[in-house]
């Protein structure tokens, strides 16, 4: 969302619009201008802002154009949210957190060419790791088979599968020529990573319970 600033160059004033939260730590605190003016020859404008939580404090530029009534074009530095997946997660594949990472970083600059293909190298990591948890004895296969391959062989939960699948539809059309699945874009192929790791976290977790608490307490194998 943005919010409504007034900034002064040469004696003039414009109204322009803001992140209201903090583009490097993304909380919603005062956002506070200290300098504005004239680029590319007067045809935009930056304005220098800062963020007021007190343990971030950073500055930031936000760029405008055209004038008299300019729009917000862009804003750096941009920092991604913290890593959005449980222990689970991390633990599984800490590469595929890393890359995923990046490709968000890549994706709040607007390099959506890049983060894309980003995307689908995370998801591969993740896919593999998570069928080596599964299958460890036959790790170098799963190493060297294409993905769908991996999903298809060695991922037996069907709801992983289904979304997991569905995954890779979507990375493909991001590292492809051309694309297959026009009503979907980047948005969902994150969404479906996300639906993904989810559904990976359920099943180890119900897995670690029911190993954890077999069916027989040992109070009942007692009496």
């Amino acid at each position: 969302m943005l919010i409504k600033r007034v900034i002064h160059i040469d004696n003039q004033g414009y109204q322009v619009e803001v992140p209201d939260a903090c583009p490097v730590c993304h909380r919603h605190s005062e956002i506070t201008t200290s300098a504005a003016d004239w680029v590319e020859n007067r045809r935009g404008v930056q304005v220098v802002c800062r963020c007021a939580y007190q343990e971030c404090r950073v500055f930031f530029i936000c760029s405008y154009g055209p004038m008299p009534s300019p729009n917000l074009l862009a804003v750096r530095p941009l920092k991604p949210p913290e890593n959005p997946f449980p222990g689970t997660i991390s633990k599984l594949s800490p590469t595929f957190v890393s890359i995923f990472s990046e490709a968000s970083e890549a994706k709040h600059l607007g390099l959506m060419q890049i983060a894309g293909p980003g995307y689908r190298k995370a998801f591969e990591f993740l896919i593999k790791d998570y069928a080596k948890s599964l299958e460890p004895l036959k790790e170098k296969d799963i190493e060297s088979k294409f993905s769908g391959a991996v999903v298809a062989e060695f991922v037996p939960d069907a709801r992983i599968q289904a979304v997991a699948t569905r995954c890779l539809w979507l990375g493909n059309d991001e590292t492809h020529y051309l694309r297959r699945w026009t009503d979907h874009d980047l948005e969902d192929f994150v969404t479906l990573i996300k639906l993904t790791t989810n559904w990976i976290e359920i099943e180890h977790l119900s897995k670690a319970y029911v190993e954890e608490m077999p069916e027989k307490s040992p109070q009942a194998q007692k009496s």
